[in-house]
C-alpha cells in the first residue's frame, strides 16, 4: 500500500531527468532564437550605419534642414609637383543627385554654370585621407551645413593626401616626417589647382575657401596665388583679376603661425580676400608637434592662433576663435562641427547665415572613424599602438 502510493506520488527518477531535461532544451532553444534575432537585428543595423557612412550615397538628414547642392572634384590623378597646367584639365567633377542618390560625372562648364547664382563653399579635407575616407568626412561636412540656412553650394576638394611614402626600413618617426613634409608641397600645388578654378568661377555670390590642417595650406596657397603671389618660382599665368565676395576659412591650419604676416611666405593671401577666418585650441594634440615638422621650426597656426596686430593693413579682415573648450585635444573634424561658434562663423562668412543655438551640438548620423581619426597623444603615450605619429595632419 505504502509502495503503491510512493509510485503514484513520486515518479520513477528516470521521469522525472527526462522532464527536466525537456524543459532545459526548450528554454535553451528560445534563449538561442532570441540572441540569433538579436544579433540579426543589429548586424543588420551596423551593416547599414556603415553602408551609409561608407558608400557614395547620402547620409540622413534630419528635420526640415536644407542639404547643401554637393559637387565632388576630384585632382587625385592630376600631377601633383610638375605639369600643372595639363593636370588642371584633369581634375574630374561629380555632381551628387539627392534624387537619385548617386553622382554623376559632369564637365566643368556644367559645374561653373551651377555655380553662377549659389553662395558656395569649396572645402579640403587633411592629410593621410584616402578617397573613400576623405567622402566621410565630406558627408560629416554636407550634413552640419544642413544646418545653415538658405540655398548654398558645397564644393568638396578631393586631393592626394593618402600616404606617400611606405619603407619599412625607415623609422616611423622619420618616415612621418618625409611624408608630411612631401605632403605639404603638394598641398601647395592643389592651391594652384584651387586659384585657376577659382579665376573661372563666378563672383556674383560669395565664394569661402576653406580647409582643415593641411587643406588649410591648399586654400592659403590659393589665395596667396590669386594676388599675385609665387610659391618655389610657381605663380599664376596673365594678369591678376581683383575679385570680389571671395573669403577663407582654415580649421586648425597645419602651417606656421606667422606665414599669412607680410614678408612670409603666404604673404599676399589676405590681399585676396575680403574675410579671413581661422581657429585654434592650444591644446591640440597633433599640432602641439608642428615645430619638429615646420620649415622654420615654428609653432602652427591651428595652435596658438595668429598675432593680427602684426597683420598691418589686412588686420580688420581677420576673425580667430579659440574652440580649446569646444574641441579640447583633438584636431579631427567631428569635434569642429560639433562647435557651434565655429559652425555658426561659417555659416556666417559663406552663406550670409547664422545657426540657432538649438541646432548645434554633435554632427547628426553614426561616425565611423576613418583613416585619418588618429589621437596622437594617445598613440605616443601608448607604444603598443604606434602606427606612424604626426602622419594624421
Amino acid at each position: 500500500m505504502t509502495s503503491d502510493s510512493q509510485t503514484a506520488r513520486y515518479p520513477p527518477i528516470g521521469a522525472v531527468y527526462s522532464a527536466q531535461e525537456q524543459s532545459y532544451d526548450t528554454v535553451v532553444k528560445m534563449v538561442r532564437s532570441l540572441f540569433s534575432a538579436i544579433l540579426a537585428i543589429a548586424f543588420s543595423t551596423l551593416s547599414a550605419n556603415f553602408a551609409r557612412t561608407n558608400d557614395s550615397s547620402s547620409p540622413e538628414v534630419y528635420g526640415c534642414k536644407q542639404a547643401p547642392e554637393l559637387w565632388v572634384l576630384n585632382s587625385r590623378c592630376a600631377p601633383k609637383c610638375d605639369d600643372l597646367e595639363l593636370g588642371f584639365d584633369q581634375i574630374t567633377y561629380h555632381r551628387f543627385d539627392s534624387s537619385e542618390r548617386k553622382f554623376i560625372h559632369e564637365s566643368r562648364e556644367t559645374f561653373l554654370a551651377a555655380q553662377v547664382d549659389i553662395p558656395t563653399l569649396l572645402f579640403s579635407h587633411g592629410n593621410t585621407l584616402e578617397h573613400d575616407a576623405a567622402m566621410k568626412s565630406c558627408w560629416k561636412v554636407y550634413q552640419r551645413l544642413s544646418d545653415c540656412p538658405g540655398k548654398k553650394l558645397l564644393v568638396f576638394w578631393s586631393w592626394p593626401s593618402e600616404i606617400y611614402y611606405n619603407r619599412p626600413l625607415l623609422r616611423p618617426i622619420v618616415l612621418a616626417k618625409v611624408n608630411i613634409k612631401t605632403k605639404y608641397v603638394f598641398a601647395e600645388r592643389q592651391g594652384y589647382y584651387i586659384a585657376k578654378l577659382t579665376q573661372l568661377m563666378s563672383s556674383n555670390q560669395r565664394l569661402t575657401l576653406a580647409g582643415h590642417s593641411f587643406g588649410g595650406v591648399t586654400v592659403v596657397s590659393a589665395a596667396h596665388f590669386l594676388a599675385g603671389g609665387s610659391i618655389d618660382c610657381l605663380s599664376l599665368p596673365g594678369g591678376i583679376e581683383p575679385r570680389s565676395n571671395l573669403g577663407v576659412a582654415v580649421i586648425s591650419g597645419a602651417l606656421d603661425r606667422d606665414a599669412l604676416l607680410p614678408g612670409q611666405r603666404y604673404d599676399k593671401a589676405l590681399d585676396a580676400v575680403e574675410n579671413f577666418y581661422t581657429t585654434y585650441s592650444d591644446r591640440d594634440a597633433t599640432l602641439k608637434r608642428w615645430p619638429t615638422h615646420s620649415f622654420r621650426g615654428q609653432q602652427a597656426l591651428g595652435y596658438t592662433g595668429m598675432c593680427v596686430a602684426q597683420a598691418g593693413a589686412n588686420a580688420h579682415k581677420i576673425r580667430q576663435d579659440r574652440l580649446t573648450e569646444d574641441v579640447g585635444r583633438s584636431h579631427y573634424m567631428t569635434p569642429h562641427l560639433a562647435s557651434h561658434t565655429m559652425v555658426n562663423a561659417i555659416c556666417e562668412m559663406a552663406f550670409d547665415s547664422s545657426v540657432g543655438r538649438s541646432q548645434s551640438g554633435p554632427v547628426p548620423g553614426r561616425i565611423i572613424p576613418g583613416v585619418g581619426d588618429v589621437d596622437l597623444q594617445r598613440i605616443i603615450e601608448s607604444p603598443g599602438t604606434l602606427i606612424f605619429p604626426g602622419l594624421a595632419l
